[in-house]
């Protein structure tokens, strides 16, 4: 079975190429995919590695329904293009340190919300726009314990970093019978004070004659504090003699809540020479993330808060690859893979890949992929509780999205 496992490293990152590039789809705001962490099981030395991905989402909202704050329904149309594309990247490196010990870090995007339904859209007084990013940073320790002659156990585990920044606009008018020419833009704007952490641990079971490797993970839930401030962009007026009812605010802000903790598990082997097949799954705890609530500091309307209920699922993705060596050089892959989706704008999808992965010389190598992805029709509700309590409907039809990947590769 020798031959299973000769040069299959090409094969082997047409495939990842796929899987481990991410997607802005993949259960809710986590954009890591599977195999995000594969280049710790690298057999290289040092490797240092780069990769980014541009992410097309195609999401018109239509059917709309939303309130003001005084439980009327709003004029505005529906909403083209509410969820926009965006550019995933992540840098990683690998380095051997003793015999049995490896050595993985990486910086990245881990999670992402974009949300831009605009302020002409009947749902305006609920949501905008949402942005929000997150800066990450892994590290973590690899021991490999030979079983026997043909076989090893690896034991690795690390912390996981996360900084978060968070914001919300929404259209705002407190008057019942509000004009929407008089609105205001009230901004929620909030971060964490630096890194907030977590940890991972996990195990995989290898042989590589035969190319074979089984690994489960798991990732811990990460509790996170966010403070900044709570605005609105002039004073509410009065529409019949343009005097000041309510001026503009600002005051503070703070939020608590908590990224989900998960579990991935994946098998992958060689089944002839020059050919891998693979298979994993992940589960991520969506449903942790019921609602995101603010509490504002003193101001003139004497707002407390406000709480935006979310009521996500759980998320689940499942995917199987397969890769071919055609040269020396050159292997190609392809996936395809299922995800159910958490809710609201984030439904269930299916995605076919394809990608190809070229050694420049001994120590590069280029990989390039892309995705075409079918997302389902669904529906959803923003809403918005507090002293005023603001709601938007909608729904959704199905559509084609893509999604194209690069990746660098330097070993030493």
């Amino acid at each position: 079975m020798t031959v299973l496992n000769r040069a299959l490293g090409a094969a082997l990152a047409a495939g990842t190429i796929l899987g481990a590039s991410g997607s802005a789809f993949a259960t809710g705001w986590d954009v890591q995919g599977l195999n995000s962490y594969d280049l710790l099981f690298s057999n290289d030395k040092f490797v240092i590695q780069g990769q980014t991905s541009y992410v097309d989402r195609n999401v018109d909202f239509k059917n709309v329904n939303g309130t003001n704050r005084g439980g009327q329904p709003t004029s505005g149309t529906n909403s083209d293009d509410a969820i926009p594309n965006v550019w995933l990247y992540s840098v990683a490196v690998k380095a051997n340190l003793f015999e049995n010990i490896d050595f993985f870090a990486r910086v990245d995007n881990p999670y992402i919300i974009r949300e831009e339904p605009g302020f002409d859209w009947g749902g305006r007084y609920a949501i905008g726009e949402t942005v929000a990013d997150a800066n990450g940073i892994d590290a973590m320790l690899s021991y490999k314990h030979a079983i026997n002659d043909s076989s090893n156990l690896r034991i690795f585990g690390g912390i996981r970093a996360v900084d978060v920044t968070y914001e919300q606009n929404s259209a705002f008018n407190p008057v019942t019978t509000a004009v929407p020419a008089l609105d205001r833009v009230a901004s929620i704007d909030v971060e964490t004070d630096g890194y907030e952490f977590g940890w991972r641990v996990g195990a995989a079971y290898e042989i590589p004659e035969m190319a074979l490797r089984a690994k489960i993970s798991y990732d811990s839930a990460i509790d996170i504090d966010l403070d900044g401030s709570f605005s609105t962009s002039g004073a509410v007026l009065n529409p019949l003699n343009g005097n000041p009812v309510i001026p503009a605010l600002d005051t503070t802000a703070k939020a608590s809540a908590t990224l989900p903790q998960a579990v991935e598990a994946s098998i992958e082997s060689g089944i002839a020479p020059g050919w891998l097949v693979s298979l994993g799954v992940k589960w991520v705890d969506w449903s942790v993330l019921n609602e995101l609530a603010v509490d504002f500091g003193p101001n003139a309307i004497g707002s407390a808060g406000s709480t935006r209920v979310l009521n996500y699922s759980d998320g689940w993705a499942v995917e199987a690859g397969v890769s071919h060596k055609l040269t020396d050089k050159l292997g190609v892959g392809g996936t395809l893979t299922w995800d159910q989706g958490i809710g609201g704008p984030y439904s269930d999808f299916w995605a076919f890949g394809l990608g190809g992965a070229y050694d420049v010389s001994d120590n590069v190598r280029l990989a390039l992929g892309g995705r075409a992805v079918y997302k389902t029709a669904g529906d959803g509700v923003y809403q918005i509780d507090g002293s005023t309590p603001v709601t938007a409907t909608y729904d959704y039809g199905s559509s084609w999205n893509f999604q194209l990947s690069s990746r660098l590769r330097v070993s030493f």
